[in-house]
C-alpha cells in the first residue's frame, strides 16, 4: 500500500478535468489530508442538485423498537403561526388538540354557576422564525368537527374539519418564548391576585360556549366517562387569521410538556357558585392536555400540527423541472422542501482498488438568495432512500437502536454525521466516508441523498421530515462555470483516498 498525490485522471480515463483553483467545486479526490499537495477534480456533471418536496412530517411520537431497528421519534414541540417568506412563499402551521376530563369529579358546571373566565393555556417551545418587531398575529380558536383520536398517527398534511364559530381569540404582538408573563388569578374568596407564569400562549374562550359545553343539563353518565367526554368535546383547533395579520409574521413552537414531563397545557375554567345562605365561592376546573411518555408501549398524543404552504414562483418552477442542475436549492422543515444531491460519476470508481479515508459533502449557504425572513437553519440532516423508496440513514450517521457498526454515533452523538451550520465559513459539512466506500464497492446503489433541516437540540440523527423545528435554509447548488466566474465555493464532495496494490 502506498499514498498517492496524483489525481484520478488515470482512474477515470479523462472523464474529469484536473484543477487546482483556489475555490474548487465538484467532486474532489485528494491524497490523504496532511500531505503537501492538494489537487481537486472538477466536472460539470459530477454533482446534480435540485429541490424536491419533502415527505409529510410525522406529528405524533414513534415508539422505538430495537428488534426491528425502528428509532424513537420524540415529538416535544409543534410549529404554530403564519409567515410570508420572501424566498419560499407562505407557510401556515395550525395545531389541533384535545383536552381530557379532570381525574375525578363531575365535568359539568353546577346548575347555578357563573363563569368568570375560561382560558386555553399552551406553553411556548424554544424555536421561532420570522419577524419579532413589527408583526401582529390574530390567533383564533375553533372547535373540531371531528373527534381527536389520541391513538391515531397524524401527519402535517392532515386537513382538520372545524366548526365555523370562533370560540376564542387573541391579538399577539409577538410570540414571547423567553419572558415570563403576569396574569390575574381569581381566588376562592372572589378577590383577584397577580401571579407570574412562564412563557405561554393564552386564549380566552367565549363564556357562553363554555357554559354550553359544560352545561349541567348534559347526561352525566355519558360525559363523565373518558370516551364520552372526548366524543362530546371533540377537540380544538388553533389557527391564525392570515387576512388580518400585519407584517410578514412568523412561526413559533408550542411545547407539549414541562422539563419534568408534566403537562403545562390545558383549559382552565374559573366560575362562581352561591349557596342557599348567599355565600359565594370561586372554583376552578382544569381540563389538561395530557402528555404521553416516550417510554409507553403505544404512540399517543393529544396535540398535532397541520402545515399548509403556497410556494413562491421560484420554488414552483424548480419543483416542476427537477432534471435541471439548479444553482440555488432549498430546504424547509415541517415536511416542506428538501435538497436532492446525486453523484453520477461515483459509479465510474467501482472496481478501482482504492480505500476511502475520508469523504465529506460540503454545502454552502447561498447568501445572495437567502432573503431576510430567516437565518440559515442551525442544523441539517442527510439521508438516502433504499430500493423500496424508504428513507434510510447513511452508515456514517446511523443512530438507530442497532446502528451500522461503522457509525460513530455511540461515541460522538449527532456529530458523527455533521450538518451543523458553520457561521464563519457559511457552510454545512457532512461525513459520508462509509457511504461513498459502499457505493464504490457496490454494497449499496449509487442513490441520491437528501438534505433537510433538523432540530439542533435533537440528540438523534433524523432521517425523516422534522416537525419540531420551523427552520429553513437556501443553499448553493452545483455549477462549475458559475463558481469559477464568481470565484466562490459551491456544493462539492471531497474524497481522500489511498490506492491499494
Amino acid at each position: 500500500m502506498k499514498y498517492h498525490t496524483r489525481d484520478l485522471l488515470t482512474l477515470l480515463i479523462s472523464l474529469f478535468i484536473l484543477s487546482s483553483c483556489k475555490n474548487p467545486s465538484g467532486i474532489g479526490l485528494d491524497q490523504n489530508p496532511g500531505d503537501s499537495f492538494y489537487g481537486t477534480l472538477n466536472d460539470t456533471l459530477t454533482l446534480h442538485t435540485t429541490t424536491v418536496r419533502d415527505d409529510s412530517a410525522r406529528s405524533i411520537n414513534q415508539i422505538g423498537n430495537s428488534n426491528t431497528n425502528i428509532p424513537l421519534i420524540q415529538i416535544n414541540q409543534l410549529p404554530f403561526g403564519y409567515v410570508k417568506d420572501d424566498v419560499l412563499g407562505e407557510t401556515q402551521a395550525n395545531v389541533a388538540l384535545a383536552v381530557d376530563r379532570p381525574s375525578s369529579g363531575d365535568i359539568r358546571l353546577p346548575e347555578n354557576a357563573q363563569i368568570d373566565s375560561a382560558v386555553l393555556v399552551v406553553k411556548y417551545g424554544d424555536s421561532f422564525v420570522g419577524d419579532t418587531l413589527s408583526s401582529k398575529f390574530f390567533v383564533e380558536l375553533k372547535q373540531l368537527d371531528e373527534t381527536y383520536n389520541s391513538n391515531t398517527v397524524y401527519y402535517s398534511s392532515k386537513n382538520w374539519p372545524v366548526k365555523n364559530e370562533q370560540i376564542g381569540s387573541a391579538q399577539i404582538g409577538r410570540f414571547n418564548l423567553k419572558d415570563s408573563i403576569t396574569i390575574t388569578m381569581r381566588g376562592s374568596d372572589g378577590k383577584d391576585s397577580i401571579a407570574k407564569v412562564g412563557p405561554q400562549l393564552r386564549i380566552r374562550l367565549n363564556n357562553a360556549f363554555v357554559g354550553s359545553l359544560l352545561a349541567h343539563s348534559l347526561d352525566s353518565s355519558t360525559v363523565n366517562t373518558s370516551a364520552g367526554f372526548r366524543e362530546h368535546v371533540k377537540g380544538f383547533y388553533l389557527t391564525t387569521n392570515t387576512g388580518s395579520q400585519q407584517g410578514i409574521g412568523g412561526i413559533s413552537t408550542l411545547a407539549m410538556a414541562n422539563s419534568d414531563g408534566t403537562t403545562p397545557n390545558g383549559l382552565l375554567v374559573t366560575y362562581r357558585v352561591t349557596d342557599s345562605e348567599g355565600k359565594t365561592d370561586t372554583l376552578t376546573k382544569s381540563f389538561p392536555i395530557p402528555v404521553t411518555s416516550s417510554q409507553s408501549s403505544s404512540a399517543t398524543s393529544f396535540m398535532s400540527a397541520s402545515v399548509n404552504r403556497t410556494f413562491s414562483a421560484a420554488v414552483q418552477s424548480q419543483l416542476a423541472n427537477q432534471t435541471a442542475n439548479h444553482t440555488t436549492v432549498y430546504a424547509q422543515s415541517m415536511g416542506g422542501l428538501r435538497t436532492q444531491i446525486s453523484f453520477p460519476y461515483l459509479d465510474q470508481l467501482k472496481g478501482k482498488k482504492i480505500a476511502i479515508n475520508k469523504a465529506e459533502l460540503v454545502v454552502y449557504v447561498d447568501e445572495e438568495n437567502l432573503g431576510t425572513t430567516s437565518a440559515p437553519a442551525p442544523r441539517l440532516t442527510l439521508y438516502r432512500k433504499d430500493v423500496a423508496g424508504r428513507n434510510q440513514p447513511i452508515p456514517d450517521g446511523d443512530s438507530r437502536p442497532r446502528p451500522d457498526l461503522r457509525s460513530q454515533y455511540t461515541i460522538v452523538g449527532p456529530l458523527a454525521l455533521g450538518g451543523y451550520y458553520n457561521k464563519d465559513n457559511k457552510r454545512y459539512v457532512f461525513n459520508m466516508t462509509s457511504f461513498v466506500q459502499d457505493v464504490i464497492l457496490g454494497k449499496v446503489q449509487n442513490s441520491a441523498v437528501y438534505i433537510s433541516p433538523a432540530n439542533a437540540n435533537n440528540t438523534s440523527i433524523p432521517f425523516w421530515a422534522d416537525i419540531t423545528t420551523p427552520t429553513r435554509t437556501i443553499l448553493k447548488g452545483f455549477n462549475r462555470e458559475e463558481a469559477t466566474q464568481k470565484v466562490e465555493n459551491r456544493t462539492k464532495l471531497n474524497i481522500y483516498y489511498t490506492e491499494l496494490e
